[in-house]
């Protein structure tokens, strides 16, 4: 998802195009009138958090403006901005088909603005400043502290964007690691101090990764615990899926050694949160394999190992079934089994016994076809 420094550089890209003309409109949205917005003027550009505020004025035949519409835009999980291009087939695809934008806004000179993903419709107004945008400089500290300070997980409140707009799950990692405290630790056994020191280390965070806005690559070298397999001090760290019941689950990376929990523990607090945390695009999806842990994979993987030991030649079907049971005779076969099971063969005296009506046990004809070498050899072919 992106995350409030990243949409501020989208904001940035959108705000060339303020103060020109629209001539045309594409896009497969069907939350915005599309042919209401040709021939307006993009008038304003404004950044709250994760989202994005578009301002269309009418252009009146004498050259005067109009009242606008404001449209809201959110990245969501996978939303994007492009200007001047086309965003291409990604490397994690797999259907390998070019996504279609959202939004295209044509002006002059074959130049175009173009929104992929999102969600996107029309509001009286942008958002108002409430003192949460962690970009901003009225975000208010001792509001932020007070949120810090609720009595559920840290990582919940830091991900609530009402309270921290703009700060996403890098930051939360980040922030988590730099203040020495657990994700699942409850706020309201954290001092005000340190409820303060996680606010100032989000706020640090988030000035880092402006200075490094168009240096992505670069700055995940800043990236100290998010994605890690070790911490900074050599520590094996830890990974899963956090989130409230109601609420979308994030992968969260963690040192236990470096942030311990402090007067609870994991089991007694939160004993459904850990390991077990339902992720929201989890689900029995086409080809997706379920998931087994090692000590099933090693049962299953050592009980067909004995199931076949006995086999000396490679068999399929029921003769191998039939080769395991004769080499195991201790081993319980099943009623259907036993069914199927061979039956022996009376040896006959003379071909005379065929016409004399002596009576002999002749396997069945389904049988008899499957098995024309066991037959053979009894001289009943």
């Amino acid at each position: 998802m992106p995350e409030g420094p990243s949409v501020l550089q989208w904001g940035e890209v959108a705000r060339q195009f303020t103060g020109r003309d629209i001539h045309r409109v594409e896009g497969n949205t069907k939350t915005v009138h599309k042919e209401d917005l040709v021939g307006c003027r993009l008038s304003d550009v404004k950044v709250y958090g994760k989202e994005l505020f578009l301002q269309f004025v009418q252009i009146s035949p004498e050259g005067d403006s109009e009242q606008g519409t404001w449209i809201r835009y959110h990245f969501l999980m996978w939303g994007s901005l492009r200007a001047n291009e086309y965003k291409g087939v990604s490397r994690q695809s797999k259907t390998g088909k070019v996504p279609v934008p959202r939004l295209v806004l044509h002006f002059a000179k074959e130049e175009f603005l173009a929104f992929y993903g999102g969600s996107m419709y029309e509001v009286d107004s942008p958002a108002c400043d409430r003192g949460t945008d962690i970009l901003t400089a009225s975000f208010d500290i001792e509001k932020a502290a007070d949120a810090i300070q609720r009595a559920q997980p840290v990582c919940y409140t830091l991900l609530d964007q009402t309270c921290f707009s703009g700060l996403g799950n890098i930051i939360k990692n980040e922030v988590l690691y730099a203040g020495k405290v657990h994700p699942l630790q409850p706020g309201n056994l954290l001092s005000r101090q340190r409820a303060l020191g996680v606010v100032e280390q989000a706020l640090a965070f988030s000035a880092t990764w402006m200075e490094h806005k168009d240096e992505h690559k670069k700055f995940k070298e800043h990236w100290k615990i998010y994605s890690k397999k070790e911490c900074p001090l050599g520590h094996k760290t830890c990974r899963d899926w956090f989130g409230p019941e109601d609420g979308l689950q994030r992968l969260t990376t963690w040192c236990p050694t470096c942030q311990p929990l402090e007067g609870v523990t994991e089991e007694n607090v939160y004993p459904k949160q850990r390991g077990s945390a339902k992720k929201r695009r989890s689900g029995p999806k086409k080809g997706r394999q379920l998931r087994r842990s090692a000590s099933t994979v090693n049962q299953n993987a050592a009980g067909t190992e004995k199931e076949v030991s006995g086999n000396k030649k490679s068999a399929t079907g029921k003769r191998k079934r039939g080769m395991a049971a004769e080499s195991d005779p201790k081993k319980k076969q099943s009623q259907k089994r036993k069914k199927r099971a061979k039956r022996p063969v009376k040896q006959t005296d003379s071909d005379d016994d065929f016409y004399i009506g002596k009576k002999i046990n002749v396997p069945p004809r389904e049988q008899r076809k499957r098995r024309k070498t066991f037959g053979s050899k009894n001289g009943l072919n």
